[in-house]
């Protein structure tokens, strides 16, 4: 089985994150979420599905992006240590199920941050959790 395909893609997956993450402000985009990466078997085109969070006009904040998709483009080239490396092309992806998935999970996240959890209190079982290295 050919491993470098799954490999390629985690790599453009990290990288266009680092990029998005980084520079939305000077691309003129909010949050934009990876939905999904397909990189073509010659290595030559990967499709790159994306959703934006937070954005009342996705198709607006979607064209910010193709206008911008040559800076990123630099980006993966200068970052992506291949001899080939492939041209994006964007897609909207606007699975609702997905946005609302991302959003909980977002939600979830800050619900959980304010709280201080203790290590003593009980667990999901009723039992509370001791130390056994202890003596």
């Amino acid at each position: 089985m050919n491993y470098r395909i799954p490999k390629v893609q985690h790599q453009i997956n990290r990288i266009l994150s680092e990029v998005l993450l980084k520079e939305r402000d000077a691309l003129g985009v909010g949050i934009v979420s990876i939905n999904d990466i397909l990189v073509s078997r010659d290595l030559s085109t990967v499709k790159v599905l994306v959703s934006f969070i937070a954005e009342v006009n996705q198709q607006k904040a979607f064209q910010k992006l193709l206008r911008n998709t040559n800076k990123i483009q630099t980006h993966l080239y200068k970052n992506f240590p291949v001899k080939k490396v492939p041209k994006i092309i964007w897609q909207l992806d606007n699975n609702p199920d997905a946005a609302y998935r991302i959003e909980k999970i977002l939600d979830d996240i800050k619900s959980t941050t304010g709280e201080d959890r203790d290590i003593s209190s009980p667990g999901a079982d009723g039992e509370e959790y001791t130390d056994s290295f202890t003596s």
